[in-house]
């Protein structure tokens, strides 16, 4: 019995490498060779594109094929398609694998290949942009070897979907705590983009362009976004801080905190300076200035932080900062300290365009010195200037409002015509260009960070610099503008520097190629 057995797997054995003609001789069949497959190098967040072809004794034959990607040792099926279309979820390496299937046999045949990987995100703009139905998606416009590498809906491609609601703001952290819940460890300094839109906020790492985090996952009490919508969000080295419904939630290197207690409703503005924790935010509802300040475990922190009523003996204008009974048109922040304050130089400014209760035909300009907000013991405001609506009504019913960040001057748009507002001269310098079609986005951007000198971060460098770029939109697609800035010429506009797009931007973010200077100077960005 036991021979038959053995005979049949023999028999059965010869029917899949081997056949007979008609004169009953064995013909062996040719191996299944698996062609057109090969390894190499691809960049995060990449597809990975293989069209393979088998052959046998010379000949393309039809298969059926699997791909695998291994994990460690697990192998993991990515697609059953006979032409495969991966996007890079990894960084460092990956070893994938196809199994090819001969129709008309079964014969089978394996091919292991390996691709090494770099990171894609390694300098350029990053560009937070409204889509056609009203959802949120980024752009990336990346310096590469070759040249510039432009890339479109790279949220889509990580969610499969746009983030929700319109855009707002697009920041960076190295220090975000994640739990994976594969391996059930907490991975520390994470190095992350904040992608946020009035209806969703991500945590999406850099290196592999993986979204680690959203919504729920990042809230220890998360807001109504059904009947709310975030309106801003600042991220420091450390800390962070959104405005949700005029409500504001810190955060931690894990999650946002509840929101803080008390009367309040917040402006959606919020400015800061350097890495340092406060930032400056103004009250609606009770009409004055406060801090966000996160403690050191933020489970201490549970109200918006006001100034005191009390000023510094060289204070002469001793105005307070509470119940200042006035409209906030815009809050902004320059590195420049204010010129006519000798005590407070080296400290950067914010400067707030208000106008007050009742008055309709006066501006009120304020100058708040950093120097005051880390203790709050002190009012802020070192400035103040009224500045009459006839003199330009456009600075007061402006679309964008931006301020240079290393002199005190506020750029502003009205109607497609940019101008500027110079403080320390009390001048307005009116309709220095127009734009066409419909303007979406300004801000005033100094990199100052971009730029390598210790040769053991790698290679060196340098490239900063300060631009000020305004985004228009015609019909389903966006062109950016770039201005280059220097104190001899002022503003030169660069057409070589242009980005056009789909969508509407509202959000740009200049990524470094060495972040290890970002973290102190993410604030230009608020």
């Amino acid at each position: 019995m036991k021979r038959y057995i053995i005979m049949m797997i023999f028999m059965a054995g010869l029917i899949f490498v081997s056949c007979y003609d008609k004169d009953n001789t064995i013909h062996r069949i040719p191996d299944l060779v698996i062609e057109n497959v090969t390894g190499g190098s691809v960049k995060t967040g990449e597809v990975i594109e293989i069209t393979p072809k088998c052959v046998m004794g010379g000949e393309e034959v039809e298969c059926t094929y699997n791909w695998y990607r291994y994990r460690d040792t697990v192998l993991e099926l990515i697609s059953e398609d006979s032409h495969l279309e991966w996007r890079v979820d990894t960084v460092g390496s990956v070893t994938l694998e196809v199994e090819a299937t001969h129709v008309e046999s079964g014969i089978q045949a394996v091919l292991t290949f390996y691709y090494s990987i770099t990171p894609r995100i390694n300098g350029g703009w990053l560009i937070l942009k409204e889509t056609m139905d009203g959802n949120t998606d980024m752009d990336v416009s990346l310096i590469q070897a070759n040249g510039i590498e432009f890339a479109a809906d790279q949220l889509s491609l990580a969610l499969g979907e746009p983030m929700k609601g319109k855009p707002v703001s697009l920041l960076y952290t190295e220090s975000y705590q994640w739990y994976d819940p594969e391996t059930g460890t907490t991975e520390t300094k994470q190095k992350c983009l904040i992608p946020v839109s009035q209806k969703d906020i991500l945590m999406y790492r850099v290196a592999d362009e993986k979204v680690l985090a959203r919504n729920e996952e990042l809230f220890f009490e998360m807001p109504d976004f059904g009947s709310s919508n975030i309106s801003s969000f600042m991220q420091l080295a450390q800390s962070g801080g959104l405005i949700c419904d005029g409500k504001a939630y810190l955060r931690s290197n894990v999650a946002f905190m509840p929101a803080l207690l008390g009367n309040y409703h917040l402006a959606p503005n919020v400015v800061c300076w350097k890495y340092s924790n406060p930032m400056l935010v103004y009250d609606e509802l009770n009409t004055s200035f406060g801090l966000l300040v996160g403690s050191s475990n933020f489970s201490t922190t549970m109200e918006v932080k006001y100034f005191a009523d009390d000023y510094q003996p060289d204070d002469d204008l001793r105005i307070s900062p509470n119940r200042m009974d006035a409209e906030l048109i815009y809050l902004g922040q320059t590195d420049k300290s204010i010129l006519s304050d000798p005590n407070k130089q080296g400290y950067g400014t914010a400067y707030a365009l208000m106008k007050e209760n009742g008055d309709a035909n006066n501006l009120l300009l304020y100058g708040l010195t950093v120097a005051e907000w880390y203790n709050a013991t002190y009012g802020p405001i070192r400035f103040a200037r009224t500045i009459p609506v006839s003199r330009c009504e456009a600075f007061a019913t402006a679309d964008f409002y931006t301020m240079h960040q290393t002199n005190n001057l506020i750029y502003f748009i009205k109607d497609n015509q940019l101008s500027y507002y110079d403080i320390d001269n009390d001048e307005f310098v009116e309709n220095i260009h127009t734009f066409e079609g419909e303007v979406t986005y300004c801000k005033y951007i100094g990199n100052d960070y971009d730029y390598n000198t210790a040769t053991w971060l790698g290679e060196l460098y340098e490239n900063r610099f300060e631009r000020l770029v305004v985004a228009t939109s015609s019909g389903a697609n966006y062109t950016v503008h770039v201005f280059d800035w220097s104190i001899n010429e002022g503003l030169t506009l660069l057409p070589s520097e242009e980005v056009k797009g789909e969508g509407k931007v509202h959000f740009m973010l200049w990524f470094p190629r060495n972040t290890s200077n970002f973290f102190n100077s993410i604030y230009r960005y608020s």
